[in-house]
């Protein structure tokens, strides 16, 4: 499986969205990705320490995650959502990743996006 951006913007962004403090987000809750997916990258931000999650490993043995439950933002989550939350900050993110042709990882992402939000600033 791969780090996915979409994704991972998607959780942050309905993590934020939601009504309370404790509601969860469940893997499948966001349909438009596959479920699998969605649970490995709630891991990858779980691990991270950018959200609040319950990660449940399939007892299979395949490899899967049986459930995963995200229960909200950390602080560094809202700071890397406010990173990447803006639609032409975000856009500019992935194309300066593109033009380098280099791996977007949590740090230089957050790196890229302070640099673009200052140049815009300015």
């Amino acid at each position: 499986m791969i780090k996915n951006w979409s994704i991972i913007r998607a959780i942050l962004l309905r993590l934020e969205a939601a009504s309370t403090a404790n509601t969860a987000l469940n893997a499948h809750q966001l349909p438009e990705y596959p479920e699998q997916e969605v649970a490995y990258n709630m891991r990858l931000l779980s691990e991270a320490g950018y959200i609040k999650a319950d990660i449940l490993e399939s007892k299979s043995g395949d490899g899967r995650i049986a459930a995963a439950i995200a229960r909200g933002l950390t602080n560094s989550g809202h700071d890397l959502l406010d990173t990447i939350r803006n639609d032409t900050v975000w856009a500019k993110i992935q194309e300066t990743f593109k033009a380098k042709s280099i791996d977007m990882t949590f740090d230089l992402v957050i790196t890229v996006g302070k640099r673009i939000m200052e140049s815009l600033l300015s």
